[in-house]
């Protein structure tokens, strides 16, 4: 469930007000945000473990723990966040100097597709995997073209994974015997 780490952070940044320059800010902005962000693409991956060993799927595995890694440091020394603001609409704009902030959607995309692939890839059966992905890659779009923060409405897409998850999971055994 790393998928929602930002949840949480951002819950934590509403209870400080966000203080455009308070401590509290500072901290969640330069030292959780990143954390938290790293755990949105590799939540799925390592979850991924516990069905598939990664001996037999080296190659996808390590590429995607490395291009999650690269893209929130990249985005980290690009940016160099110090405090997040609100934006004019009222959504938290955490990792871009402009206000409202401006996203490559290149960028925005890769990072969808790094979040999305280990579901793609190997979760089973497959329409589930399709459905989960699609509905984040619908509320993703539908943020990035009417509000004036791309990651807005991700919360529409966790709130569903998190619902997906805790229903797949009172449906499956916990079987010893199970592979």
């Amino acid at each position: 469930m790393g998928i929602t780490a930002m949840q949480w952070v951002e819950g934590a940044l509403w209870l400080d007000g966000p203080t455009p320059h308070g401590v509290v800010n500072q901290l969640l902005t330069i030292a959780l945000i990143p954390l938290a962000l790293l755990a949105q693409a590799w939540g799925p991956l390592f979850g991924s473990t516990f069905v598939l060993p990664v001996r037999n799927r080296r190659v996808p595995f390590y590429l995607l723990l490395m291009l999650g890694l690269t893209i929130v440091v990249g985005a980290r020394v690009m940016y160099q966040p110090t405090h997040t603001q609100v934006t004019p609409e009222g959504h938290l704009n955490w990792y871009s100097p402009q206000n409202p902030p401006a996203f490559a959607i290149w960028a925005y995309s890769l990072w969808a597709l790094v979040i999305g692939t280990p579901f793609l890839l190997w979760w089973r059966p497959f329409w589930q995997s399709l459905l989960i992905v699609s509905w984040g890659w619908f509320w993703a779009t539908v943020s990035y073209i009417y509000t004036d923060s791309a990651a807005s409405y991700w919360c529409f897409y966790v709130s569903f994974y998190a619902a997906f998850v805790l229903v797949y999971a009172a449906m499956v055994s916990d079987d010893a015997t199970s592979p």
